[in-house]
């Protein structure tokens, strides 16, 4: 390296640094995606006892949690704005405001010596009303990940911040299907379950407002970041989202996965009660599905960054999930399957959620200099549209039992779910098709950090300024 190019990394250095701060962000955003989804699903790992305490059906119950989906479709495009408008800062607050206070109206719906004076009927609607709010947040807490690692981590640790936010959004889908069976035994438990899981939205919310101060840091981590501040419209945004090939590749396939996986996560219990399993083993699976997502992702991400190939990684990734995903569909139909629906449950989670991240990133690599947040809530959105259309199907593909007396749901009444087993099998093929033959990735946020020093990245009266402010900010 001749004298010119190491004054040029030097300054380079200088330049592009990042901040202790940004370890509040991650934990705020991390927290953010965590109690909502909790939240959110927690009716879904016990329908059976909700339908008893609130004197509704399945598809009532079915509902709590479909209307995140249905209210969290337009909230997808307007979370884009709220991004481009208010900036992190304020999306992540908007976020988090939403789902306190669907949980407050939760809590306040059943809470001892208030719901007392509430007829059942009045409160599941209280309650419907919660799950709106709370699924119009979720879009806020989704769409920002690679937004934040893309505006506060340098490019070593940007992947490892991206898997981290990503991987939020599952975990908190374990905590409500994993752990809400434990406590809630029987109906009258639906009314700690209501006021339980609002305490992790009280948290987030200071969390957010003393973590989250301000949406980018004083000066950028990587030369993408600093490029990427000129400033696109909204509809342009769009239109180049809309119109790039690979992305829209990566936005049906993983949003179809997202919206396989949603749809699977709030309707597991039922599945499964109807075919003599516990809601504790339901639970289980459902905690095995997401809790083997984290290995999965870091042993993906260990794999990119060791050889790199991120594409190929995920598609690998993809099928395998794919495949996986037949076999829980063949053996959801059948009882006395423990082995075997755990150990689908858990591949599914290593491989499924081991590509999410990555696919994540390869949209932000497709779309550079798009805003990283608009391409993510497209994503979601996707997600958000085919997870509720897979519900309704859901609910027109199901039938009486042959054999109603292996049923296991406490209000006696399983149904059939084999047709829209089958059909789900099918669907998940053809989304790994529309993923392996649809991206052909062109790395663009990377060529970006490739190809530009710091000082070409920056002309030298700016240089001098942006390492004069570095050195003096905390």
């Amino acid at each position: 390296m001749d004298t010119s190019e190491s004054q040029s990394s030097l300054l380079a250095m200088d330049i592009y640094r990042d901040y202790t701060s940004r370890w509040g962000v991650l934990v705020s955003v991390f927290l953010l995606n965590l109690a909502n989804n909790a939240l959110w699903i927690s009716f879904s790992s016990v329908s059976d006892k909700s339908a008893i305490y609130y004197g509704k059906d399945f598809e009532a119950i079915d509902w709590l949690g479909t209307i995140g989906f249905i209210v969290g479709i337009p909230m997808c495009l307007a979370s884009t704005w709220i991004v481009e408008r208010f900036g992190l800062r304020g999306a992540v607050f908007v976020g988090a405001i939403l789902t306190f206070l669907g949980g407050l109206i939760r809590a306040i719906s059943s809470f001892p010596g208030i719901g007392d004076h509430i007829d059942k009927s009045s409160q599941y609607w209280m309650v419907f009303v919660g799950q709106a709010l709370t699924g119009m947040g979720n879009p806020m807490a989704v769409s920002v990940p690679t937004k934040v690692s893309q505006h506060w981590f340098k490019e070593s640790q940007r992947t490892f911040a991206t898997i981290m936010l990503a991987m939020s959004l599952p975990l908190g889908i374990v905590l409500g299907q994993g752990v809400t069976p434990l406590f809630v035994k029987k109906a009258e438990d639906v009314i700690t379950m209501n006021w339980v899981w609002w305490i992790p939205s009280i948290l987030t919310l200071i969390l957010c407002i003393f973590g989250v101060t301000r949406s980018k840091p004083p000066t950028p981590p990587s030369r993408s970041a600093e490029v990427h501040h000129e400033s696109m419209s909204y509809l342009t945004s769009m239109k180049k989202l809309v119109m790039n090939k690979n992305y829209m590749s990566i936005c049906i396939a993983v949003g179809g996965a997202v919206g396989y996986f949603n749809c699977l996560a709030t309707q597991l219990q039922q599945f499964m009660c109807s075919r003599g399993y516990s809601d504790e083993f339901s639970g289980l699976c459902g905690s095995l599905l997401l809790g083997t997502g984290f290995i999965g992702s870091i042993i993906t991400g260990l794999i990119v960054e060791k050889i790199g190939h991120m594409e190929e990684v995920a598609k690998i990734c993809f099928a395998i999930g794919s495949l996986v995903s037949v076999l829980i569909s063949e053996f959801l139909r059948k009882s006395e399957q423990q082995v075997i629906v755990a150990v689908c449950c858990a591949l599914f989670g290593v491989f499924g959620f081991g590509m999410y991240p990555l696919g994540l990133e390869l949209a932000v690599e497709n779309t550079y200099p798009v805003d990283e947040a608009a391409g993510v809530a497209l994503i979601f959105l996707s997600g958000q549209i085919q997870g509720a259309i897979l519900i309704m199907i859901s609910g027109a593909m199901e039938q009486d039992l042959n054999d109603p007396s292996v049923s296991t749901c406490s209000n006696g009444i399983g149904k059939d779910h084999t047709n829209f087993l089958l059909f789900i099998a099918g669907y998940t093929s053809v989304l790994t098709i529309i993923l392996i033959l649809g991206l052909k990735t062109t790395y663009k946020r990377t060529e970006a950090n490739r190809n530009s020093s710091g000082l070409q990245a920056t002309s030298p009266a700016s240089a001098a300024v942006v390492v004069n402010t570095a050195i003096s900010l905390p």
